[in-house]
């Protein structure tokens, strides 16, 4: 079910006919959220924008009102881009391709916002996790790992987003072998669902699995996920000018943002560590 968002899209675009495509089939999807513009909304956060070159600057002025789980999406020429964005685009992109991006973003969001409210209705039946290695292999129990973790953690609901983008992460492009342009690209076709349940079926992939191993400290809570992927070069994702590159890099960037006081990659790049510090009240005695 659609939840009711309060979340403003901005659309900082040169005025043509890719830009009022996008605002007459946003404008009757999401109404009065849309602003159509180069100045910034005022008022509400801003969840997704979408900006030219000519209007790139909008994307870090939306950063500064950013909701939770925000999208960019920057049309441009410039072949160095990654990273600048969620998802970059070339000028001679048509309107279908980029009304499909933006609802790609709209839908990232909701799933972000379904994993909060349910993680925010439930209460664990397991009392206190203090220590426990899980093992699971799709994208449906990365979600249920994610949510029963997270029940252990404070700020749960925003745990369980970090936490979720992590597990996903491992499967996808850790274990499946799709790659970040990959994953856009089934996306823009519909076709990224059986694209990853055929991977999962393949024997070249199905023997994988991901191993979680969660540890709660007098101070800190430990999280360590392993896949059987060959991993990846992740010192981008050390810099913080290349902390949104790519699919893992956006998981990355949302972790560190909302929920994680660190997120290290390690060795090859198929084992990361994500941290939790503890206060007083939620700390272990």
């Amino acid at each position: 079910m659609t939840r009711h968002r309060k979340d403003r899209i901005w659309l900082a675009l040169t005025p043509g006919k890719l830009a009022q495509t996008l605002v007459s089939v946003l404008e009757s999807e999401a109404g009065d959220r849309v602003t159509a513009g180069p100045d910034m909304p005022a008022g509400s956060e801003i969840g997704i924008v979408v900006a030219d070159q000519e209007h790139a600057h909008a994307i870090a002025l939306a950063h500064g009102k950013a909701a939770d789980s925000f999208q960019s999406v920057l049309i441009t020429p410039r072949p160095d881009a990654a990273g600048e964005a969620d998802f970059i685009l070339t000028p001679d992109v048509d309107p279908a391709t980029l009304v499909a991006i933006v609802r790609i973003a709209r839908d990232f969001q909701e799933e972000v916002a379904g994993l909060r409210s349910d993680v925010a209705s439930r209460r664990s039946a397991v009392g206190t996790i203090m220590s426990g290695q899980f093992e699971f292999r799709t994208l449906e129990e990365a979600r249920n790992l994610a949510t029963m973790l997270a029940l252990a953690c404070p700020n749960s609901d925003l745990v369980a987003v970090g936490l979720q983008e992590l597990l996903v992460n491992a499967v996808e492009h850790g274990n499946l072998e799709i790659g970040a342009q990959e994953k856009q690209d089934l996306l823009l076709t519909g076709e990224w669902r059986a694209e990853v349940e055929k991977r999962l079926a393949d024997p070249r992939y199905a023997h994988r699995r991901v191993i979680v191993n969660f540890k709660r400290g007098r101070r800190m809570i430990s999280l360590t996920i392993q896949d059987d992927g060959e991993g990846f070069d992740h010192s981008a994702l050390d810099a913080e000018e290349g902390a949104t590159t790519g699919y893992r890099g956006r998981g990355v960037a949302l972790a560190r943002s909302l929920s994680f006081a660190s997120v290290t990659y390690l060795g090859s790049g198929n084992l990361v560590e994500a941290t939790i510090l503890l206060d007083g009240q939620t700390a272990q005695a």
